[in-house]
């Protein structure tokens, strides 16, 4: 059985669209890591310890994890938690671009592979009242970055280079290839 090790609905969704049959796990691992890993390791560490940490309780599965990230000016901007830093971060993000990395690992017992996808979101130079509108929806909290591309939040985009499910959350043309792999 293929197993979605992820707590996100955003995946649970893509999966389904492109007509996988599978189940999902829900999966809260420490997203903490020792020293200052580039963001293309950081996603890949953090997607195989999710994929591990599934395949521990469904040893007879395949499991797909990932990890998504946004890196702006060399920093990288997590989930805000409140509508304060949902504010500051899309304030600072404004009229700029910014990377977003997604890392996914697909394991079972007999094979394992792990890949990064990158993608560049270039944002509109929206104002203050825009921000707080978009606050006002719920939908910044908990998304790396403060939005989500394939919701409310595309309003505050002007583009992107590079594969838009990477910046939602699941590189699919990608997964696909290496599904293919694992006779998915």
């Amino acid at each position: 059985m293929l197993v979605l090790a992820s707590n996100s609905e955003r995946r649970r969704k893509l999966l389904q669209d492109i007509g996988l049959n599978f189940e999902v796990m829900n999966n809260d691992v420490s997203e903490e890591v020792q020293g200052d890993l580039n963001p293309e390791d950081l996603v890949m560490v953090l997607s195989k310890r999710k994929a591990e940490a599934a395949l521990l309780k469904r040893p007879n599965d395949t499991i797909i994890a990932a990890d998504t990230i946004v890196c702006f000016d060399g920093a990288k901007l997590g989930k805000p938690k409140t509508d304060e830093e949902a504010f500051e971060m899309l304030k600072k993000i404004a009229g700029t671009v910014h990377n977003v990395y997604t890392g996914v690992t697909i394991i079972n017992k007999e094979k394992e592979k792990t890949f990064y996808e990158m993608a560049s979101v270039y944002m509109k130079n929206y104002n203050d009242i825009q921000i707080y509108e978009y606050i006002k929806t719920g939908e910044p909290i908990g998304k790396a970055g403060g939005y989500a591309i394939q919701g409310k939040g595309g309003q505050l985009v002007e583009k992107h280079i590079g594969d838009f499910f990477t910046i939602v959350g699941l590189p699919l043309k990608k997964l696909q290839k290496e599904l293919a792999e694992f006779d998915y």
